[in-house]
């Protein structure tokens, strides 16, 4: 009974410890991570004879910036190399050939009060998809791996997409990741997608003094209504075999 009671203890200090470390915490992560442009095959021969040898994705850059229990997550353009013209060619003609796509533009998070905003372009109009956050399932592994100066944990998670393989270090003890990813007990820094990285941290700024400011570009919008207007558009462009979309130069 006493040995249950110094456990529980040490597991309350601990996280209040870690809680207190996480709220002086501010920082900006870039990481280089993998896009899948989206261009594939129509079923129309003189497009699917253009496409057949370019590259399907690319590499570019993103940063996470943090402070406190919040985070934004978003795209470095400015950073980023210039697509190959054919590229260029196939991602402006895409939206003529295949249904209008999402395009996330900043990942806003807020652990403290468990709500996340979303800015997403879709169809030339921009929204704020807010959402409840959910504690992932992480399972943690025997794993160990090196990130730039840091020695990382594995963690896993089960989606729809395959097993999430996430990469954090619990010395930068926030609970952010890249792109949707949180709750770990440290800075997650890659991230693997049934075994193959998918994004990868390349440099950590812990000196930067961060003011987060939650996404106000766009019309506020449910998950569920979001979900329902692109269904509704999508079957649209089904039906009339036509977008209106904005050329895309970044993938999805």
């Amino acid at each position: 009974m006493v040995k249950t009671f110094i456990k529980l203890l040490y597991l309350i200090g601990t996280v209040l410890i870690f809680d207190n470390l996480s709220a002086q915490t501010s920082g900006i992560v870039k990481y280089q991570k993998i896009v899948d442009y989206g261009i594939e095959p129509v079923g129309k021969p003189r497009w699917d004879n253009y496409i057949k040898n370019l590259p399907k994705e690319g590499k570019f850059t993103y940063q996470l910036r943090f402070k406190g229990s919040e985070s934004v997550f978003e795209g470095v353009p400015s950073e980023d190399s210039p697509l190959d013209p054919t590229v260029v060619r196939a991602l402006n003609a895409l939206p003529l050939l295949a249904p209008p796509k999402v395009k996330i533009e900043k990942i806003y998070q807020n652990i403290e009060h468990g709500k996340r905003v979303t800015e997403i372009e879709f169809m030339t109009r921009y929204f704020l998809v807010e959402e409840d956050l959910n504690q992932p399932k992480w399972r943690l592994t025997s794993g160990k791996k090196k990130v730039l100066d840091f020695i990382c944990t594995g963690a896993q998670l089960d989606t729809k997409d395959g097993i999430i393989t996430a990469w954090f270090t619990s010395q930068i003890p926030v609970q952010f990741g890249p792109d949707y990813y949180f709750g770990l007990p440290g800075l997650i820094l890659g991230i693997e997608i049934d075994g193959k990285m998918n994004v990868l941290a390349s440099n950590i700024d812990l000196k930067i003094e961060n003011k987060i400011v939650v996404p106000e570009n766009g019309q506020k919008i449910s998950k569920s209504e979001f979900e329902k207007t692109v269904g509704e558009k999508t079957l649209e462009w089904k039906k009339n075999g036509t977008s209106s979309t904005k050329k895309q130069t970044r993938g999805k």
